[in-house]
């Protein structure tokens, strides 16, 4: 009896390792193992930050070459920004002379002109060069399509001359 019993018991384990929904004995065994392993192991391995020895509180006081390179890099802004204060007017002397003829010259004008100018109504929100005769945006009168369009189109060419004017001075 007792031998059926232990060679039922066998048969049963083989027919255990053979199935697949549950863990064999061979592997509930090494995952035991492991966890012994684990168990075993020295806590202070498994640590993620080490302690060092010496003291982080100089980290927390500002130290003489600390406080010196602040010192340098402040007293550096200043004399840059002292040097840049005496050489400003200069620059800009040296850019009146340069300017071209007739730049940055005011002048009154007279009654006559002021008149004239006052009679001029802008025919778009900014003075274009090339706004032309049909671009009647004014104020005070019905907007239309073709008044926008024309509008736009003196908008976009005005910008492209602009730019342009642009790239041709600076490649000079």
């Amino acid at each position: 009896m007792e031998g059926s019993k232990r060679s039922i018991f066998q048969l049963c384990r083989q027919l255990h390792t053979l199935s697949r929904h549950s863990p064999s004995d061979s592997f509930k065994k090494t995952i035991a193992e492991l966890e012994k392993d684990r168990r075993r192991r020295n806590p202070k391995r498994n640590r993620l930050f080490v302690q060092t020895p010496e003291s982080t509180a100089w980290l927390d006081t500002a130290s003489m070459p600390a406080f010196a390179t602040v010192v340098g890099i402040a007293l550096f802004a200043k004399l840059l920004m002292m040097y840049d204060d005496s050489t400003s007017q200069e620059r800009i002397e040296k850019k009146i002379q340069n300017a071209p003829p007739g730049q940055g010259t005011v002048r009154m004008l007279s009654r006559e002109e002021w008149e004239e100018f006052r009679e001029v109504r802008p025919r778009t929100p900014f003075e274009s060069k090339l706004a032309r005769p049909n671009a009647r945006i004014r104020t005070g009168e019905p907007l239309h399509m073709e008044d926008v369009k024309d509008w736009t189109i003196d908008v976009l060419t005005d910008a492209l001359t602009r730019a342009e004017e642009c790239v041709k001075q600076g490649s000079k």
